[in-house]
């Protein structure tokens, strides 16, 4: 009896091969295009999706056989879950994988723009050695950290913040964390309190309808003029026009991006120009350890297949798709 084929719409760390090919015949897309992808994934059983692309009811109509998409990361912006929970088809992702490493990558993030070490290292190079009379960051012992969405990533955020810099914890999500508000005393607010009362403001809401812009120009504007913004979230939850306005006009001094509205950004984008804002490619997540356990979402496609129910679901289809 053949393998079950799994397509992938790019490579994954050699630990989830492994899982994958003991059990399924894992093949990869030539593209992650749409038209590419609805013409090669007829055969596939299995989808594992990384960050480019889209698993679109189109494509999963395609495959007539497919049972399960895996979501190499957490984010499931780019798969349409109602289609697939209709289809009867598993969305599985890798919930505990980029906790850590995002979370330090947003601190790391933090302390370079309040440190202002991007223009510093610049200066050094060209040999501007009278720079640092003008560099004037602050501490971050005593200031505020708001935090929008305490999830996962948003609390270990902040539990660094507060347990290793000292800092004061504020935070809006449409629930209520109890454990953060006991261990790390911090202070649920409306979004508009936590950007009017934070020295650094940093994102961690999932890309929803709900989601989209939720940082506009007026919201931009609630914020202090020292205080910075920080996002390896999802690009489209800031309104990026109203950021360059804000980074250029002064409403905040600085930001720090992991993720664009468009990724890669367009070469014109104006955030390329500015030297207030601390960009880096889409890499947060970007460890060994997380790589390998972003990979294992193979663990979870080759239970699917196997007639078992996911251990890291994120929907739950009525009548799943049998082989």
């Amino acid at each position: 009896m053949s393998k079950p084929k799994v397509l992938l719409y790019e490579p994954i760390h050699e630990e989830g091969m492994k899982v994958l090919q003991q059990y399924a015949q894992p093949y990869l897309a030539s593209g992650c295009d749409e038209e590419t992808i609805v013409r090669e994934v007829a055969p596939a059983q299995g989808i594992i999706i990384r960050a480019v692309g889209s698993v679109t009811a189109r494509i999963m109509d395609a495959a007539p056989q497919l049972r399960v998409i895996g979501r190499h990361g957490v984010g499931v912006d780019n798969v349409d879950i109602d289609a697939a929970t209709e289809r009867g088809i598993w969305v599985v992702n890798t919930p505990e994988a980029v906790t850590e490493p995002v979370a330090e990558h947003v601190i790391g993030m933090m302390v370079a723009i309040v440190k202002d070490f991007l223009r510093c290292d610049r200066a050094v190079r060209c040999g501007n050695w009278a720079y640092r009379e003008t560099v004037a960051g602050f501490n971050l012992r005593g200031k505020t950290l708001g935090v929008v969405g305490m999830g996962r990533i948003g609390y270990r955020t902040a539990e660094i913040a507060h347990r290793g810099l000292g800092m004061n914890i504020l935070y809006y999500d449409i629930q209520p964390n109890a454990r953060a508000e006991k261990e790390l005393l911090a202070r649920r607010c409306t979004l508009e309190e936590v950007l009017q009362q934070s020295d650094i403001v940093t994102l961690h809401t999932p890309y929803l309808p709900s989601t989209h812009h939720l940082i506009d120009g007026e919201r931009l504007r609630l914020m202090k003029k020292s205080a910075y913004l920080i996002n390896a979230a999802r690009g489209k939850v800031i309104d990026e026009r109203a950021l360059v306005r804000a980074l250029q006009e002064g409403w905040i001094a600085g930001a720090a991006l992991d993720v664009f509205e468009q990724e890669p950004p367009d070469p014109d984008n104006p955030l390329l120009k500015l030297d207030n804002v601390l960009l880096t490619p889409h890499v947060a997540s970007s460890t060994i350890e997380a790589l390998i356990g972003m990979a294992l979402v193979a663990e979870d496609i080759v239970r699917v297949l196997r007639g078992e129910e996911p251990r890291n679901p994120v929907n739950r289809p009525r009548k799943p798709r049998q082989q």
